[in-house]
């Protein structure tokens, strides 16, 4: 918690100075309010996960911090020819930011240094694609301004990983290291839905549906209550979330990429209202 937001918190609980009596309690008030908005400055590692242009020559990021979670940040100037900040805070990159908070919900960017630039992505388009629905997946996955440590270690290891892969066949979005950093958001967003018995009556199984309304796979004697699917695609989520990014070497084939797309896809419309634009339609 801010150093501001210690002193509020402690003010605002002690009782008033009996010298002035509870006459001084609106001008303590005001103060503890004002100093609840003194804005300060701290340093943060960052994944860049969008950048807008703003005006002429400024840059509205939004970012996912180590410190803070996901926030928004404007960087001033940085699409100026002489601005050392611009290459710096582009998508996907890992950098270490001084931002300063001010009384706004929009934060300013001090400084950034560039941790891992992840250049990979930017030489082949094919990886560049595939980052965007990761980078797409956390902006509407992870909530505002609540640090999550895993979903920054996930996301900086699936960059990485994915700066280095190798093209394939498949669509981008269904790369390996793609639906499995889609597949581990789940977890850490606390929507992972019940995979390894009927979500309905706990019957181990065979699974052969599913439901994210109710909550997961279901059995044969449920299987009204959501759609047909296939055992292969179950299993295929069960290894995302089973295994290491770095284990998800071999491509999905194209159907059952197509459904474990879905699956998740299901699970973010159902409990986040969240319908990601670089996927299928569901």
């Amino acid at each position: 918690m801010r150093q501001g937001a210690n002193f509020c918190d402690s003010h605002l609980t002690t009782t008033p100075p009996t010298t002035h009596g509870w006459d001084a309690v609106p001008a303590l008030l005001m103060r503890a309010r004002w100093r609840c908005h003194t804005p300060s400055v701290y340093e943060t590692e960052a994944i860049v996960l969008r950048s807008i242009r703003y005006g002429e020559a400024d840059s509205v990021l939004t970012l996912y911090t180590q410190a803070r979670g996901r926030v928004s940040a404007i960087a001033k100037g940085t699409r100026k020819s002489t601005s050392r900040l611009g290459g710096r805070l582009q998508p996907a990159v890992r950098v270490h930011l001084g931002l300063h908070e001010g009384r706004g919900d929009m934060q300013t960017v001090r400084q950034a240094q560039i941790v891992e630039g992840h250049a990979g992505l930017w030489m082949e388009g094919y990886r560049l694609r595939a980052s965007g629905s990761i980078l797409e997946a956390a902006m509407r996955i992870l909530i505002e301004e609540e640090p999550n440590e895993g979903a920054y270690n996930l996301l900086c290891r699936g960059l990485g990983l994915l700066a280095k892969a190798p093209p394939t066949e498949l669509p981008p979005r269904h790369d390996s290291i793609v639906l499995g950093v889609h597949a581990k958001l789940l977890v850490v967003a606390g929507l992972l839905p019940r995979l390894g018995s009927c979500c309905a009556c706990d019957s181990p199984g065979p699974l052969v549906a599913f439901s994210a309304r109710m909550g997961g796979a279901l059995c044969a004697d449920h299987m009204a209550h959501g759609e047909p699917v296939d055992a292969a695609v179950f299993a295929a989520l069960a290894q995302l979330l089973g295994s290491p990014l770095a284990d998800l070497r071999e491509p999905f084939p194209r159907g059952v990429a197509d459904g474990v797309e879905r699956l998740i896809g299901l699970v973010l419309r159902e409990h986040l209202g969240v319908v990601l634009r670089s996927n299928a339609p569901l």
